[in-house]
């Protein structure tokens, strides 16, 4: 786990640098109507949450091996998220908040489906699961965005509906693909390696 380590230290870094920048320069135009202060709040919790998780059960069970994959796939999601607002990649490029719902909501939704993959549940059923996990979190995204800036932003509230819809479309289509990842490779190793042994 030495490359993943290594990985997820960068992301960590690389998050720690885009926060300072957003906080200190966030009278950027880039910054602005974008929710910045929900992402400073939320993505530093977001990239800590599998290390405080881990903890807790290190000290309420036997020694666990950190989930290093876990961390990655959520550190990236939010570092790669803030990383376009940073170099404004979401004004510049006309469709990359779409490709970034698409894409991002693979690693978000590996996340359940790593955790779930040998807990006893049949392929499809833990695939399922990752569906629920997915849609569900994307609609609770969806909603903070509308709250906290979309409503009283003159520009965005007017296409808010279309907006939102078709943000929704591609989460769970990346979610989709997310699920069928667990069903097919992640669920399917983990128990071709208990089989084995």
């Amino acid at each position: 786990m030495n490359r993943a380590r290594a990985i997820n230290i960068f992301l960590k870094v690389s998050l720690a640098g885009l926060l300072v920048h957003a906080v200190w320069f966030s009278d950027l135009p880039q910054y602005k109507n974008k929710a910045i202060a929900l992402r400073v709040v939320f993505y530093p919790l977001t990239a800590a949450l599998t290390y405080i998780i881990w903890k807790i059960a290190q000290k309420r069970s036997k020694k666990v091996a950190y989930p290093y994959i876990v961390d990655v796939c959520l550190t990236f999601v939010v570092a790669f998220d803030l990383l376009g607002n940073t170099l404004a990649l979401y004004d510049k490029i006309e469709i990359w908040d779409d490709v970034m719902h698409l894409t991002l909501s693979i690693p978000w939704v590996l996340v359940a489906g790593y955790l779930l993959r040998n807990r006893g549940f049949d392929r499809w059923v833990t695939a399922g699961l990752v569906v629920a996990y997915g849609s569900t979190s994307h609609i609770i995204w969806e909603l903070l965005e509308y709250v906290s800036f979309v409503r009283s932003h003159p520009v965005e509230s007017l296409s808010a509906y279309r907006d939102t819809m078709g943000d929704l479309l591609l989460s769970t289509i990346g979610t989709f693909v997310g699920a069928l990842i667990t069903a097919q490779y992640l669920w399917y190793k983990t128990h071709e390696r208990k089989r084995i042994n």
